[in-house]
């Protein structure tokens, strides 16, 4: 494993058991926002606020994200002297075993001194028993000309005729342009395809045109989209 997959958190580590306690009433006593349809549950995920909505087009992109689950458990820890619950916005689960906890929270909140110190108290606690824990605000959710993209590349994943035959992958080896794939006679629709699918990726942070370099798809790349 080298150094860039590790600086990614990609080496999976020993997972506790903890009591699973799924509410239908939230946490926070906010109500359902919004509600998300996630292709990988096969079902309606339940958001508190529009930022965990958006958040989840992020999670639904990352090739290697399994599943992923709203208020998994509730656990608890002590900060300031005193015993204290909490419940994660979602848990998500990789294809290699990893799981994820997630927070999510805008800047502002975040940035307050109580918050900030439940939070460093959280993460100690979750690394202290071999669990990530990661706390996502609009900057890395919302990042504008990404989260379009990510948007309608999971568009395309719908729009896809389910029937079509999967075509081969092209070889791009360490980087070819979109201007470059179809000088080669590679299908303008073969490549959004693949871009959609995770199995080419690209600078999602500049808009996607003939310049935009492709790469082959790695493990690390799915991790950078929580950065």
């Amino acid at each position: 494993m080298d150094e860039r997959h590790k600086r990614a958190g990609l080496n999976p580590k020993p997972r506790p058991a903890y009591h699973q306690t799924r509410n239908p009433v939230t946490p926070s006593g906010r109500g359902f926002r919004a509600k998300f349809f996630s292709r990988k549950n096969r079902r309606l995920v339940r958001c508190e606020s529009l930022l965990e909505f958006d958040a989840l087009f992020l999670v639904e992109f990352a090739r290697g994200i399994r599943r992923f689950e709203e208020q998994p458990i509730t656990v608890e820890y002590r900060l300031g002297g005193r015993k204290r619950t909490y419940t994660p916005d979602f848990s998500v689960e990789w294809g290699d075993g990893r799981r994820w906890f997630l927070e999510i929270k805008p800047s502002e909140k975040l940035a307050e001194p109580s918050n900030a110190e439940k939070f460093d108290a959280l993460t100690q606690w979750f690394t202290s028993r071999g669990e990530h824990f990661l706390v996502l605000t609009e900057q890395q959710i919302r990042r504008p000309v990404r989260l379009r993209q990510i948007r309608d590349l999971l568009r395309e994943r719908v729009t896809r005729n389910s029937n079509e035959v999967a075509s081969p992958l092209p070889s791009v080896g360490t980087g070819i342009s979109i201007a470059e794939m179809r000088a080669a006679c590679v299908d303008e629709k073969l490549i959004w395809q693949l871009l959609a699918e995770r199995s080419l990726v690209c600078d999602l942070d500049s808009a996607i045109d003939d310049r935009t370099i492709v790469l082959p798809y790695e493990e690390a790349d799915d991790v950078a989209l929580f950065i």
